[in-house]
């Protein structure tokens, strides 16, 4: 992962969901789930991509075939 903590995601979270609200119009219960898809956005953003499958068709590509 990235060099960023779990509480410092929380408090990203935490400071975009205030943003957030402070501009739009927001029920009150749905504050947690505006928390939490930030949280998951920002853990998003810093999670590497997982390794790309390797196929046969790939471990040829570039080479020279015979005829």
């Amino acid at each position: 992962m990235s060099d960023i903590s779990t509480n410092e995601l929380r408090l990203l979270a935490a400071k975009i969901a205030t943003s957030y609200v402070q501009a739009n119009p927001v029920a009150s219960d749905h504050l947690t789930g505006i928390i939490r898809v930030a949280y998951q956005g920002l853990r998003h953003c810093i999670t590497p991509p997982p390794a790309p499958a390797v196929t046969a068709r790939n471990r040829h590509r570039g080479r020279a075939t015979s005829a």
